[in-house]
């Protein structure tokens, strides 16, 4: 951990060497412990420590952005002059937002030091106990498990100076039975409240199945979409249309489309970077707070994410959603939700005569169509035929074909329950979403070799 104190006495001292009109500086350290296991052995334990820092110097309202990996004095008299040298040959920009000024930046309190003390032996030791139950189960196991912890800081002339740290730890387990397999995943602040054991009865129930995956005609579907699906499909739609860029271009699918219902009343979409249930951060690679936005309320579209430059194109102050200096794709959402609704997922099995449900997809693409949301992605793990209300049979990986504004029309449910959903070996950013009941969702393809 690099500290609150260094991180802003480094990036203040920085700020004021600077030869510019404006400058703002903002760094991101991480640190994520690794294991990745198969077969009864933990075949990788690695320890990765990164740390971005990105410059946006402005100098007669032309921009330089240049970024180091080190904190040594010598690297970072580098990034400026860099910085210095791109503004002096890029053009005058007509309309420049200033930089965001000061303001009160709420304390989120995600730093959780029982992540941080986790020993690499109380690790191997957790493991090995899933190896022993997935054993005695007559299953193999695969899959992951990540520790680790996060600074952001954000330092400018404008008088921003702010500083989070927060931790994270997530486990992925794939279980191997026969010619079936299961998956479960989970992520949380805290590692002693990272549930092993259940994601472990989790994955295994899925697998343990003794009758061969099925392979039904391709064609439309009744579906019962789990928070991880749900969530894959939802963080595109913030890649692709929640974003002020991509409205602006008019690849949004919202772009024209403010105030119209286009999705069923049962659907409400929002980012929220301070809700408790999600990973928290309280501002934006700019420092400005994050703000709640609502972006789908009650099907209809409502809103979008701002920074500081697109703020000032829509005449609209930023929402917190600033994106570090050398990011093209303009604000995004990165802690997106879905309201919860009134009823389970047991209740949705229940009432589904034929349909399927589907823990996750992969391979998802969502930029097939970005004006109609059109998408297509595989099924993998745990997807299942119902029947008559029942889970009838494993089912082998289909690949989709649809629209989500066709498909999220058509709700006949949403879980009062929901989950967290983010990848801690990845970037920032999460989900938290409940189990979606639609009407109908197109299968195009199949790949018979997996199940």
């Amino acid at each position: 951990m690099v500290g609150e104190r260094t991180l802003l006495s480094t990036l203040t001292a920085l700020v004021k060497r600077a030869r510019a009109d404006a400058v703002s500086v903002c760094v991101h350290a991480k640190t994520r412990r690794v294991f990745r296991f198969a077969y009864e052995a933990i075949h990788q334990d690695l320890v990765q420590e990164d740390i971005t820092v990105t410059a946006k110097l402005i100098r007669q309202r032309r921009v330089g952005v240049a970024s180091a990996d080190s904190l040594e004095p010598a690297h970072l008299r580098r990034t400026l002059q860099a910085a210095a040298a791109i503004a002096a040959h890029s053009p005058q920009q007509k309309e420049l937002a200033a930089l965001p000024q000061r303001t009160r930046i709420r304390a989120s309190g995600d730093y959780v030091r029982s992540t941080t003390r986790l020993s690499a032996a109380a690790c191997v030791a957790s493991l090995q106990r899933l190896f022993q139950l997935c054993k005695g189960a007559g299953a193999k196991l695969a899959g992951s498990l990540v520790t680790g912890e996060d600074e952001l800081a954000v330092v400018n002339s404008a008088g921003v100076s702010c500083y989070a740290a927060s931790t994270v730890s997530g486990a992925k387990l794939v279980t191997m039975y026969r010619n079936l397999s299961g998956y479960a995943s989970g992520v949380h602040r805290d590692v002693t409240r990272l549930d092993l054991d259940g994601l472990l009865k989790e994955s295994l129930r899925r697998s343990l199945h003794r009758q061969e995956a099925v392979s039904p005609p391709l064609g439309n579907y009744e579906v019962i979409l789990e928070p991880e699906a749900v969530g894959e499909l939802v963080s595109w739609l913030g890649y692709t249309a929640f974003g002020a860029k991509s409205v602006e271009e008019r690849t949004s699918c919202l772009a024209g489309r403010m105030g119209e219902a286009l999705f069923a009343p049962e659907i409400t979409i929002y980012d929220d970077g301070m809700e408790a249930a999600s990973l928290r951060m309280p501002f934006d690679f700019e420092g400005t707070p994050k703000r709640r936005t609502v972006l789908i309320d009650r099907g209809r579209a409502t809103g979008i994410v701002y920074d500081t430059t697109y703020g000032a194109r829509f005449g609209r102050p930023s929402s917190g959603h600033g994106m570090p200096p050398d990011e093209v794709e303009g604000p995004l959402p990165m802690h997106l939700g879905m309201a919860p609704g009134r009823t389970s997922l047991e209740a949705m099995i229940r009432s589904c005569r034929r349909g399927l449900l589907i823990p996750r997809f992969h391979y998802v693409n969502g930029l097939l169509n970005p004006r109609e949301a059109l998408m297509t992605g595989l099924t993998r793990e745990g997807t299942f035929l119902i029947e008559r209300g029942k889970l009838s049979a494993p089912v082998a990986t289909l690949r989709f074909t649809q629209s989500l504004l066709s498909a999220f029309r058509r709700v006949l449910g949403v879980s009062t329950q929901r989950r967290l959903i983010a990848d801690p070996s990845q970037e920032l950013g999460c989900a938290v979403m409940p189990a979606l009941h639609l009407v109908a969702f197109k299968f195009t393809g199949r790949s018979e070799s997996s199940s």
